[in-house]
């Protein structure tokens, strides 16, 4: 199977576009994952990806990241080639994966602090949004747990926080439901 264009989307008139992929490609030897997907992500929007197991959708997201290199296409994520300045697209998303991606001995509120502090937020800056954020996806009590104590469906919503705490312009959320009750 491969990714095409098989998205769910919903436009806003007049905003700028946020994320674009022209023609992009992902071979795996003889396994082409990826095969000329299109896409056009405007502020605002609300995409998704939707497709069987083994379409390409994950794969879609990890090019997207930059975590893969396309075999063919092209990439800019607000405004930033992603071939030539990864790290500047990268600072503008925050990313779901869909594998469980914290760090298992630390705090709930230490996980989201170090991937703040890697984005470069003091912690006047990233604390007062992470409790905020704590309280939204229903982890506030549990900020002082150990990651790996908490439920898989609490370790899903730390992700959901740890994305969203450095005020990202892009969200990818890859499988976001997985565990978690709506």
């Amino acid at each position: 199977m491969n990714m095409k264009s098989n998205v769910l989307t919903f436009k806003r008139a007049n905003a700028p576009t946020l994320v674009e992929a022209t023609n992009l490609h992902k071979h795996f030897g003889s396994v082409h994952a990826v095969d000329g997907v299109d896409l056009g992500i405007n502020s605002g929007e609300i995409y998704g990806l939707v497709g069987s197991d083994g379409a390409g959708k994950t794969t879609t997201m990890r090019l997207l990241v930059g975590a893969l290199l396309p075999t063919q296409g092209e990439i800019t994520i607000c405004g930033y080639d992603l071939r030539k300045q990864v790290e500047l697209a990268r600072s503008t998303i925050g990313y779901l994966s869909q594998r469980f991606s914290m760090y298992e001995d630390l705090t709930v509120l230490e996980n989201i602090r170090f991937f703040a502090e890697i984005r470069g937020l003091s912690s006047t800056e990233w604390l007062p949004r992470s409790m905020e954020i704590l309280e939204f996806v229903g982890l506030r009590e549990h900020a002082e747990d150990v990651a790996s104590a908490v439920s898989y469906g609490h370790q899903r919503r730390l992700e959901i926080a740890r994305a969203l705490a450095s005020s990202p312009s892009i969200l990818l959320l890859d499988e976001p439901a997985a565990g978690m009750n709506p």
